[in-house]
């Protein structure tokens, strides 16, 4: 016998399965500053608007040189009144396989655009004295990356839902035709 082939109401499915309870967000020390907030369901509701916010939002807080992407996330998707779960899992482009390319591709990219020399990091590198020459380039480069790949992300999804439903329009014609 034959598994059905994946298709969008088992990956639904799965995601559900596998999303905390209200009970778990409401009880988590991080999540307390957004109050009930988190749980009202147009959070929780994903449509062309909220999905493409959400992600826009976890793009952004993907390249955010800093801890704690997640709740920036979090916070960009409650303001914008995207799709917690997805702008959650967006952030998750920034993971510990990636983090070190994407910074370091956003800093030789900052580098670049403010036409600072590159700083070698040898055993005399000192954090105290070299900081700035690394932290402007760096700054600058995860700035525009994240606006870059944000209005990106939002953009190819919009387009990538409208030509989903396109299709589905045509399969269903295609189907009551003789």
């Amino acid at each position: 016998m034959e598994t059905p082939a994946p298709g969008p109401l088992m990956l639904r499915q799965w995601v559900r399965s596998r999303m905390p309870s209200q009970e778990t967000l409401r009880q988590h020390k991080a999540l307390r500053l957004f109050g009930d907030r988190l749980l009202d369901p147009d959070y929780w509701f994903c449509n062309r608007h909220s999905a493409a916010v959400a992600v826009a939002a976890g793009l952004f807080a993907a390249w955010l040189p800093l801890p704690m992407h997640t709740l920036v996330a979090i916070a960009l998707a409650v303001l914008m009144r995207g799709y917690l779960p997805l702008a959650i899992a967006m952030v998750w482009v920034n993971n510990p396989l990636t983090i070190a390319p994407m910074f370091y591709f956003a800093y030789q990219l900052g580098r670049q655009l403010l036409g600072h020399p590159e700083v070698v990091f040898t055993a005399t590198f000192s954090l105290e004295h070299d900081a700035l020459a690394v932290a402007l380039p760096l700054l600058t480069g995860c700035a525009l990356l994240a606006l870059v790949s944000a209005a990106l992300g939002w953009a190819l999804t919009r387009l990538g839902w409208r030509w989903k439903v396109q299709l589905a329009l045509l399969r269903r014609r295609a189907r009551r035709e003789p």
